[in-house]
């Protein structure tokens, strides 16, 4: 490799990148490096993996939350997530409120509330006007409680149930069914990122 495309790739790729494609290059046509050049080459290389590795650790810290212990359901907010538990597994179906046609997120919850002799309206915006206001705050959050979803700037696309100590129930396009999600996992940055509002029905 000659020194004038050396330089040219310090403006097209970092450091690191250019001292391991020198040592590749070198190893590949037998060129010998001395000792020196390898140790400097590979701690560039060591340096910017553990940057890399530290930066997604810290996106990954960012994206979880430590959530509360909630307390003991009431009875209604019991009866309803023993409802809810009933429809795990049923499938997702954009604009499904039955468990025979399958359920979307707010098909989901009119038809489990409704079992407890609740009407909501059909969907997840509307849903997010009934009943009592919440605070945005994890120890605030009670079982049965509704929270709403939406992108920055955008109108509520998602509902699901809270079941408590951080858990949720809802029916997920990303699942394809209804299932449970821990707002404190791995899988659960969009939802603690973008809850927008929560309501109580009892």
């Amino acid at each position: 490799m000659t020194p004038r495309l050396t330089s040219r790739l310090h403006f097209i790729v970092p450091r690191a990148a250019v001292s391991s494609l020198l040592l590749l290059s070198a190893c590949a046509q037998g060129i010998q490096l001395s000792s020196t050049q390898i140790i400097s080459a590979a701690g560039m290389i060591g340096d910017a993996v553990d940057r890399s590795t530290r930066s997604r650790g810290a996106e990954r810290s960012s994206a979880t939350v430590r959530i509360p212990r909630s307390p003991a359901p009431t009875a209604a907010a019991a009866r309803t997530l023993q409802t809810a538990d009933r429809f795990v597994g049923t499938t997702y179906v954009w604009g499904g409120n039955t468990p025979d046609s399958g359920f979307d997120c707010s098909g989901f919850t009119k038809y489990v509330f409704a079992q407890q002799g609740i009407q909501l309206p059909r969907t997840a915006r509307e849903q997010a006007r009934v009943g009592e206001s919440v605070a945005l705050d994890y120890s605030a959050l009670r079982p049965g409680d509704l929270l709403f979803f939406a992108e920055p700037k955008e109108a509520i696309s998602h509902v699901a149930i809270y079941v408590g100590d951080g858990r949720i129930i809802h029916a997920s396009s990303a699942m394809g069914q209804v299932g449970y999600l821990d707002l404190d996992g791995n899988r659960a940055a969009w939802y603690v990122q973008n809850m927008v509002a929560v309501r109580r029905l009892r």
